[in-house]
C-alpha cells in the first residue's frame, strides 16, 4: 500500500493537501480524481510514499485514510516547468497554489484526462544540477495595434524558422479569435486557440496537438492557454498588457500578466509585453534596467482621424436660462447626425452602466449605497426604475428617501450608458440605437451577435461600456466618448492612467473623427491625449508616484479575512 499526498484542483478547498492511499504507486506530478466530499475532484499527485516508511504517521492521524480506487488512472498533463511556476506565482500572490492551479487550467481539460494525451519527459525542456540557468528576455512592445500585428507575425515568422513555438495570450475570448484570424492566415494548421468558448473536442484536440506536434506551433488563448504543456516555446506575448481583466476580480485576485512573467523565467523563454501605451510601471521597468525594448517605442499615435475635445462646462445655458441637461452637447448630435446620414457608423462610449452611476439627497448629501456602503447605480427595469450595486448585486426601489435625513429629494449625478442611449434613441428615431453592456450582452455569443448587427447595419449607433471595446473588430467613421469625468475623479491611484489607455484605444478604431466631450479638460490624462503623446503623462505620473511611494516604488499588499462575525473577530 501506498500513501498518496495530492493537491486539489479547484476552488473554495479548505486543504492545500489531502492524504489518500492507493495499492498502487502514483507518479509525482500526475492529475488523478479523487473523492472530495462526495464528489469526484482532479488532483495533482504531490507525493507518493510506501505506506511502511509511514507507520507512526499514520497510526498517530486523527482521520481515516480513504482510498484512491484501483480503476482511477493518473496520468501527466502538465509539464514539471509549469507546476514548479505555479508555486512560485502562488508564493507572490500570497494564496494557495490549488487556487492558482485551479484558475491557470480549464475545466473541459481536467475532466477529459482520459482523452488527452500523456505528457512524457521529452515532451518539457528538462534541466539538470549541472545546466547553466537561463535568464528569460523581459521586453516590451509599445506600439499602435495594426503594428502590433505586423510585429508578432515577424515574430512567428522568426520562431518557426528556429522550429520554436509562440504563446500569445490575450486579455478576452474576442480579442483571441480576432488574432488567430488575423496572423492564422496561411498557417491555419499550425495554429491552435485555446479559449473557454471553443468547442470540447476542439479543445482537446487542440491540446493532444500541442503535445504531439513536432512542427512549430502559434498558440493564442486567454489565461488558462499558460497551462499547454507544449515543449519548445521560445517566446511568450501578453498582448495588451494594460487590460483590467488580467487581474481577478474575485479570489485569488491572480494577475496573469505575473503568472505569464514566471513561467517565462522558469522556463526561459522570453516575455514580450505589449500595449499602447503600456502601463505606467511597465514603463518604468525599462528605465530601471529590469526590462528592455524589443523595439523603438512608439511614442506618438499615428491616427489620421480629426479629434474635437469639447469642454462642456463651456456649453451650458446662457446665465438667467433654465439650465436643460443633456448626455451630449448639440454640436456632438450634429455630427452624429451628419455621420449616419452618410450611412456611417457611430460608436458612443460612456464609462458606467445604468441611468446614472451616482444618487445623492439634495439636502445633506449622502449618496444612495448599499449595505457594504459601495455606491448604487440608478437602472432601468420592467416594472420601473431601482438602485442596483454592480459589486453585492443588492437591489433597492428608486423610491427610496435618504438613510441619513429621510429626504425624499434625491438627484443623480454623473451620465450613465442608458441615459446616453435613451437621449439618441429619441434624437435619432429613425436610426437604429443599439446598447452594448455586461447586462445586454452577457455572454460572449450574445455580444458577437450584436457587434455582427451594428456592423452589417449602414447608420447604426452602438452605445457602450468597456465591455463592447474587445469586440470593435473594425475602425468606424466617427467615436464619441460621452463620459469619462466619473473615472478620472475616482480616488483609485490607477484612475487617470486607465482612462488614458481607453482613449488611446478607442482613437484606434475611429476612422474620420473623435469627439471627446469632458469638464476634466485641464486633467494630466486630457492633455497627453490631446498632444497623443503618452509620453508626457508618463514623465509627471512616475514623478508623483515616486513621491508618495506608489507602484512601482512599493507593491500593496491586501489582507482580508471571511467567516462568520465571530470566526473574524477570533482571527
Amino acid at each position: 500500500m501506498f500513501v498518496v499526498r495530492v493537491m486539489p484542483i479547484a476552488r473554495g478547498m479548505f486543504k492545500d493537501r489531502l492524504t489518500f492511499f492507493s495499492r498502487d504507486p502514483m507518479p509525482e506530478g500526475s492529475v488523478v480524481n479523487v473523492t472530495i466530499r462526495n464528489k469526484q475532484t482532479p488532483a495533482l499527485i504531490v507525493e507518493s510514499e510506501d505506506a511502511r516508511s509511514e507507520k507512526s504517521t499514520i497510526r498517530s492521524a486523527d482521520f481515516a485514510l480513504k482510498k484512491i480506487p484501483p480503476t482511477a488512472r493518473p496520468k501527466r498533463v502538465f509539464t514539471d516547468i509549469f507546476i514548479e511556476a505555479s508555486k512560485e506565482i502562488a508564493l507572490w500572490h500570497g494564496v494557495s497554489e490549488s487556487a492558482i492551479f485551479s484558475t491557470l487550467t480549464s475545466t473541459v481539460i481536467l475532466e477529459s484526462s482520459n482523452r488527452l494525451e500523456p505528457v512524457t519527459v521529452e515532451n518539457e525542456k528538462i534541466k539538470s544540477d549541472t545546466d547553466i540557468p537561463v535568464r528569460a528576455d523581459l521586453l516590451i512592445l509599445q506600439a499602435e495595434y495594426l503594428e502590433r500585428l505586423r510585429t508578432y507575425r515577424n515574430l512567428v515568422r522568426e520562431a518557426f524558422a528556429r522550429s520554436s513555438s509562440v504563446l500569445l495570450i490575450t486579455p478576452t475570448i474576442a480579442e483571441a479569435e480576432a488574432l488567430e484570424s488575423e496572423l492564422g492566415r496561411g498557417i491555419e494548421g499550425r495554429t491552435i486557440l485555446m479559449t473557454s468558448n471553443v468547442p470540447k473536442k476542439r479543445l482537446i484536440l487542440g491540446w493532444n496537438k500541442a503535445v504531439t506536434e513536432k512542427e512549430p506551433l502559434l498558440i493564442i488563448g486567454t489565461a488558462f492557454a499558460l497551462s499547454v504543456p507544449r515543449r519548445g516555446i521560445d517566446t511568450v506575448i501578453v498582448e495588451r498588457e494594460s487590460a483590467r481583466t488580467y487581474k481577478g476580480v474575485q479570489r485569488p485576485h491572480l494577475d496573469v500578466r505575473r503568472a505569464a512573467e514566471f513561467l517565462a523565467r522558469k522556463s526561459g523563454a522570453r516575455l514580450i509585453l505589449a500595449d499602447f501605451p503600456v502601463r505606467v510601471e511597465t514603463k518604468y521597468r525599462v528605465d530601471a534596467h529590469e526590462m528592455d525594448e524589443l523595439a523603438r517605442p512608439q511614442s506618438r499615435t499615428s491616427s489620421s482621424a480629426k479629434i474635437a475635445i469639447i469642454d462642456t462646462r463651456k456649453k451650458d445655458n446662457t446665465k438667467g436660462t433654465k439650465r436643460i441637461f443633456t448626455t451630449l452637447t448639440e454640436d456632438t448630435k450634429h455630427e452624429i447626425k451628419d455621420e449616419v446620414a452618410k450611412g456611417g457608423r457611430v460608436v458612443v462610449f460612456a464609462i458606467r452602466r445604468g441611468i446614472s452611476p451616482l444618487t445623492v439627497c439634495n439636502d445633506c448629501g449622502t449618496p444612495v449605497t448599499d449595505p457594504m456602503g459601495a455606491p448604487m447605480t440608478l437602472h432601468k427595469s420592467g416594472s420601473g426604475n431601482v438602485f442596483m450595486s454592480h459589486r453585492s448585486g443588492a437591489i433597492l426601489p428608486a423610491e427610496t428617501s435618504c438613510k441619513l435625513c429621510g429626504s425624499w429629494d434625491l438627484v443623480t449625478l454623473g451620465i450613465g450608458v442608458d441615459r446616453v442611449a435613451d437621449e439618441l434613441k429619441k434624437a435619432f428615431p429613425e436610426q437604429s440605437v443599439l446598447v452594448f453592456t455586461k447586462d445586454t450582452t452577457p455572454t460572449h455569443l450574445v455580444a458577437s451577435k450584436l457587434r455582427d448587427q451594428f456592423y452589417n447595419t449602414p447608420g447604426a449607433i452602438l452605445v457602450g461600456t468597456e465591455r463592447m471595446l474587445p469586440y470593435l473588430k473594425e475602425p468606424v467613421e466617427l467615436v464619441v466618448v460621452a463620459s469619462l469625468d466619473s473615472l478620472l475623479s475616482l480616488s483609485a491611484w490607477r484612475a487617470h492612467e486607465q482612462a488614458l489607455s481607453l482613449l488611446f484605444y478607442l482613437r484606434e478604431r475611429a476612422e474620420l473623427k473623435f469627439i471627446l466631450e469632458t469638464r476634466e479638460i485641464e486633467n494630466a490624462a486630457i492633455q497627453s491625449f490631446s498632444s497623443g503623446n503618452p509620453n508626457d503623462f508618463y514623465r509627471d505620473e512616475i514623478t508623483e508616484r515616486e513621491r508618495y511611494n506608489y507602484p512601482p516604488f512599493t507593491v500593496f499588499i491586501g489582507l482580508g479575512w471571511h467567516g462568520t462575525k465571530h470566526a473574524v473577530e477570533k482571527m
